[in-house]
């Protein structure tokens, strides 16, 4: 490690790649944001309605000295994909890494989820997901290169409390990681999911507080888990040390119980 500016920066494990991540406002999405700067990478991010949290991930990126790219725009739209890839090929050439982070949750009980609760949900968790992939992997494809990661949860494969309409989108990103990784896997592109417990900031604000306490007394280390920590990951998988992990739903939990 060497530093710049009294901070820590790597030796290069993401020198020079472009790298996209939604959701760089919240807590998760800053962490992944910064440990990619942080690596080298010139790192773009979107962020909606969030401009206090979005200016912050700015400044962190500004700190590090690598081109970045700071989007404001809805998700939900389905054109948007489209433009935001569009707009980092225009400013960098290409697009070497997408990291689908951003999404919601809601503490809804079952039976009062209505179908407006059903498929605003699932627009940003998984539609905007395989619109954005499908928009990055065309010049993934060109260049014979790429990858993909999915931040989705420990909600989407086990049995925990959780609201089920968001346990239903991360369960469907984990088909889709799946899917993917064996269509585009010829190309030279790798996609992995990451399947997160509960960490500092991010959608943590959501869970019940009794929930919260349950999950730490279940977790092996004791204790949430930190964007930074998350971005550790994410990072090596974006990188080209991963030469072989493809397809595969990673649980980034300090080690629950399920």
């Amino acid at each position: 490690m060497v530093k710049l500016n009294g901070i820590k920066k790597s030796s290069g494990l993401l020198e020079g790649k472009k790298v996209l991540v939604t959701g760089g406002s919240g807590g998760l999405g800053r962490g992944i944001c910064e440990v990619a700067a942080r690596e080298g990478a010139n790192v773009a991010f979107t962020w909606y309605n969030n401009e206090k949290g979005a200016q912050k991930t700015e400044k962190i990126l500004q700190t590090y000295g690598n081109d970045y790219l700071s989007i404001n725009i809805d998700l939900r739209e389905q054109d948007s994909a489209g433009k935001i890839v569009e707009t980092i090929v225009e400013k960098w050439g290409t697009l070497d890494a997408l990291v689908n982070n951003a999404g919601v949750s809601e503490s809804i009980p079952f039976i009062l989820i209505d179908n407006n609760d059903f498929y605003d949900l699932m627009e940003l968790n998984l539609f905007a997901v395989f619109r954005l992939s499908q928009a990055a992997v065309r010049p993934m494809i060109r260049q014979k290169y790429g990858r993909i990661v999915n931040i989705s949860s420990i909600a989407g494969s086990r049995t925990i409390p959780s609201p089920v309409h968001y346990a239903c989108s991360k369960g469907a990103i984990e088909g889709l990681t799946h899917s993917l990784a064996h269509e585009v896997g010829s190309y030279g592109i790798m996609v992995n999911a990451v399947a997160a417990g509960i960490f500092e900031g991010g959608l943590r604000s959501t869970i019940p507080e009794h929930h919260q306490q349950r999950y730490v007394n279940a977790c092996a280390l004791s204790r949430f888990g930190t964007p930074m920590e998350c971005g550790e990951l994410v990072a090596w998988l974006l990188s080209d040390r991963n030469t072989y992990m493809n397809g595969a739903v990673l649980y980034h939990d300090g080690g629950t119980l399920g």
